[in-house]
């Protein structure tokens, strides 16, 4: 394998979060008002920023107090569940393939104490020389918080690969020069997914083989 680290998204992609994910955000948009959003209708309007999600599933400008409903709601009830979401089905065989051959990092915009209570959870502390989630304050973007995340790491993005499962994972890697692998099994539909050009697959192995053979 020409690159030598490789830097996985959490949710969506190594944690099989996509299911309570949705239903919290269907839940909260029919306490607005909105009812009858559908899975389908959360990975065919997902985008970032939330705030332009949030409105397209609305179907109109959402309002600041909509918003922060939106952002408690899912505070108030993925934290409880947290621990009993299953990693994806071959998220621990596609770790061990490229532990072979690449060093492995782990990068989330969720928040880093639930994401270091959920490594510790899972056991898979081990398999990472870096797990960073969101810390401090503001919004920075994925694309600057990858940018560090490389530099601490102190390598070269362009011998880096980023498993993820949205659009803003390959916005956020492709202008640092880090190729992407798309799964399809996280927030975003396959349409959207392909049309970055980015390979895209329909699970962790085959975006691991995929590397690996790179």
């Amino acid at each position: 394998m020409k690159n030598n680290h490789v830097i996985w998204d959490w949710n969506g992609t190594l944690l099989d979060d996509f299911a309570i994910t949705a239903q919290i955000t269907a839940d909260a948009l029919a306490e607005l008002g909105r009812p009858g959003v559908t899975p389908e209708m959360v990975r065919e309007h997902y985008r970032r920023p939330l705030s332009e999600y949030f409105s397209a599933l609305l179907g109109r400008t959402a309002r600041p107090d909509e918003l922060r409903h939106l952002g408690e709601a899912y505070e108030r009830n993925y934290d409880p569940a947290m621990h009993g979401l299953p990693l994806a089905i071959d998220a621990l065989d596609a770790l061990s393939t490229l532990a072979e051959r690449a060093n492995q990092s782990l990068l989330s915009m969720a928040p880093h104490g639930q994401i270091e209570q959920l490594i510790e959870h899972h056991g898979l502390g081990s398999h990472f020389t870096l797990v960073e989630g969101f810390t401090g304050t503001g919004h920075p973007t994925k694309r600057q918080s990858l940018e560090r995340h490389c530099e601490t790491l102190d390598v070269n993005p362009r011998a880096c690969w980023l498993i993820g499962d949205t659009v803003d994972d390959f916005a956020a890697a492709a202008p640092l020069g880090v190729r992407t692998a798309l799964v399809t099994t996280g927030m975003q539909g396959r349409d959207a997914l392909l049309a970055t050009g980015a390979p895209v697959f329909d699970n962790l192995a085959d975006a691991a083989e995929h590397i690996l053979n790179a």
